[in-house]
C-alpha cells in the first residue's frame, strides 16, 4: 500500500497488435483483406477501406500473430457502422499460444486480466456467417516485464496473473 501523499498513474499500454501479422478464413474482396484489422485506420465504414471482410461461410475467423507471447489486459474491437454492425453478435475472442485456437454497438472492449497469448483470434459460430473488423486493438505487456508506475519515487511493481487460453464472453452477453 502506498502512502497516501504519493500520486500514481500508470503509462498507459501499448497496442500490440498494430502492423502485426494476420490472416482470416476467406477474403470477400480485394478491400477487406486481413490486415486491414491491424493497419491502424480506426473508421467504422467500409467506404473508407479500412475493415477487413471474410465471405460468407461456417464459422469465419480472422486472427493476428503478435509474434510473441504476451499478458493481454484488454481487446478493443471497432465495429463496422455503416451498416450490418450486428454481424459482431455473438464473436468469440480467443486469447493463447497455439493455433489451434481458431476454434450492435460501434466499440467493443474486453478486459482480459493478463491472460498470456500470441494470437488473438476473433470468431463467429455458426453457418452462414461473414465477420467484419475495423480495427483490433491488443494492449499487453511481455510476460515477466515490469509496469513501471509515474510517482515521485518512481515506484515498479510486478504484474503476474497467470490465466492462460481461457474464452472470453460473446459479445452478445458482455
Amino acid at each position: 500500500i502506498l502512502p497516501p501523499s504519493i500520486a500514481v498513474r500508470f503509462e498507459p499500454l501499448p497496442n500490440v497488435a498494430l502492423n502485426k501479422q494476420t490472416v482470416q478464413s476467406s477474403t470477400w474482396n480485394a478491400v477487406g483483406i486481413p490486415f486491414k484489422g491491424v493497419d491502424g485506420c480506426r473508421t467504422e465504414f467500409w467506404g473508407y477501406s479500412c475493415c477487413t471482410h471474410t465471405s460468407t461461410q461456417q464459422n469465419p475467423w480472422w486472427r493476428v500473430d503478435l509474434l510473441a507471447v504476451y499478458k493481454v489486459t484488454a481487446v478493443t474491437i471497432i465495429n463496422r457502422q455503416d451498416c450490418c454492425s450486428e454481424r459482431l453478435l455473438g464473436a468469440q475472442i480467443l486469447i493463447g499460444d497455439s493455433l489451434e485456437q481458431n476454434a450492435g454497438t460501434p466499440t467493443y472492449t474486453f478486459q482480459c486480466n493478463g491472460m498470456e497469448g500470441r494470437y488473438i483470434n476473433v470468431i463467429i459460430p455458426g453457418s452462414s456467417k461473414l465477420l467484419t473488423l475495423c480495427e483490433v486493438e491488443v494492449f499487453a505487456s511481455l510476460p515477466g516485464k515490469a509496469i513501471r508506475f509515474l510517482s515521485s519515487t518512481s515506484v515498479v511493481a510486478m504484474i503476474a496473473y497467470m490465466t492462460v487460453g481461457k474464452l472470453l464472453p460473446n459479445l452478445e452477453t458482455a
